[in-house]
């Protein structure tokens, strides 16, 4: 009987040391595992109807439809291309002339445009582009517009988008408010709108629809022309540094924008709503056959950057939905003049279940619940179960937890 009881102290007593080991390598291992299984954008033309002059294009903020601004380049007349199905397919319809600025709400459901330039008004549709109401309400000189994502706020300053004063209505357009002299750079939901201000530029915020403003923080904000900010006004990036309070404080991002040669520059930055998903667009300093834009992108903050894989054939813009899953571009090529478009799509990872190894494309990992049933043929309280190659994997035996870590060819295991 002595003789048991040491042996099952001694037992107690590895399991107890192997617990304490493995916790400490997943916690080492966690960032090389998550690093291998950083998600990967995928890239696909898309394929667009028609050889119409480009005139804008945009995704929606959660990314489920594309929308082209195009002008016919015999007749002038304006149209709107929209697709819900990542480009297969596009509803093409007819838009006022001279239609421009098209902003969309976060589904994508209401959409705006300013109206011939000098033109006292602006149009709005709220059945996908079939029909549009003109308004003929605004000062011609005023006409810089902007909406909430939630489509509930609309927004004029001047045509340059700095002049004061603001105008504000909460009514689609029919009546406007005069409120303060700083024009913003973004308007939120439920009357917040954030503007960067001043000389040199500081992150001002409004909770009163942009009566008054507050300075963000005591941070003076730097190449603001490269300044990309969230759908949600929290995360603001510049290229080299990013805020993750809505302009408060500020960080350099943990590694430099990858720029292929010297002389190289930023023209678009992007960032998502909660900070981690960047991209850049880069233009070489002279632009020939071998030196062509290219897009860099992080899923991490900025710890690791990935290339678009190919360089582009010409110059454009990058759209991105506020989550920065999903990625709309539109390029103009060097030598025909034609214009041609890509969508990225970022994989989702699989839900987390209980008792699953983890989500397997974000890396993040999910601990069972530690079950005492055994396996057919298997006595009680016997290890059960195979390791995946990264997770985390949870057992009783002898009414202590076990716990096996698995990372590439490391396992980590005590059979009894």
């Amino acid at each position: 009987m002595l003789i048991k009881n040491r042996k099952r102290a001694v037992c107690r007593g590895v399991l107890s040391l192997l617990f304490v080991f493995a916790l400490s390598a997943l916690t080492v291992l966690s960032p090389l595992v998550r690093a291998e299984e950083s998600p990967k954008y995928t890239w696909k033309d898309v394929t667009v109807p028609g050889d119409d002059e480009f005139r804008e294009a945009i995704i929606s903020p959660d990314g489920s439809k594309l929308f082209i601004l195009r002008e016919d380049a015999n007749t002038g007349d304006m149209k709107l291309l929209i697709s819900a199905d990542n480009g297969v397919s596009w509803n093409s319809f007819a838009m006022p002339d001279s239609a421009n600025r098209l902003l969309v709400n976060t589904d994508g459901s209401k959409m705006i445009v300013n109206g011939r330039r000098g033109e006292k008004s602006f149009y709005m549709s709220t059945d996908g582009g079939r029909n549009w109401v003109k308004s003929n309400n605004i000062d011609p000189s005023n006409n810089h517009l902007f909406m909430s994502p939630d489509g509930s706020t609309l927004a004029r300053c001047g045509d340059d988008g700095e002049t004061p004063p603001l105008y504000v209505s909460i009514d689609d357009g029919q009546t406007w408010t005069q409120k303060g002299n700083i024009c913003p750079e973004r308007v939120l939901d439920g009357g917040k709108m954030i503007a960067i201000d001043g000389t040199p530029s500081v992150v001002k915020r409004s909770d009163d629809y942009g009566l008054t403003w507050t300075d963000a923080g005591t941070h003076v904000v730097y190449d603001t022309t490269l300044m990309s900010i969230s759908t949600d006004g929290n995360s603001l990036f510049n290229g080299r540094k990013i805020s993750l309070d809505g302009g408060a404080s500020w960080e350099s991002i943990p590694a430099e924008v990858p720029i292929q040669k010297v002389g190289d520059y930023i023209t678009q930055t992007g960032v998502s709503d909660d900070g981690k998903k960047l991209f850049v667009y880069v233009r070489p300093a002279v632009m020939d056959v071998s030196n062509l834009p290219y897009i860099v992108m992080s899923v991490d903050g900025g710890k690791t950057w990935t290339s678009r894989g190919d360089n582009e054939a010409g110059f454009g813009s990058v759209y991105s939905s506020s989550s920065a899953s999903r990625m709309f571009a539109m390029f103009y090529n060097m030598t025909t003049g034609a214009s041609y478009y890509r969508l990225a799509t970022l994989p989702t990872p699989p839900p987390v279940t209980p008792g699953s190894t983890g989500s397997g494309a974000a890396g993040t990992v999910a601990s069972s619940t530690g079950s005492t049933s055994a396996t057919p043929g298997q006595k009680p309280g016997k290890a059960s179960g195979r390791l995946a190659e990264t997770g985390t994997s949870t057992w009783m035996v002898g009414g202590l937890a076990a716990v096996a870590v698995a990372a590439g060819a490391l396992v980590l295991r005590k059979r009894l």
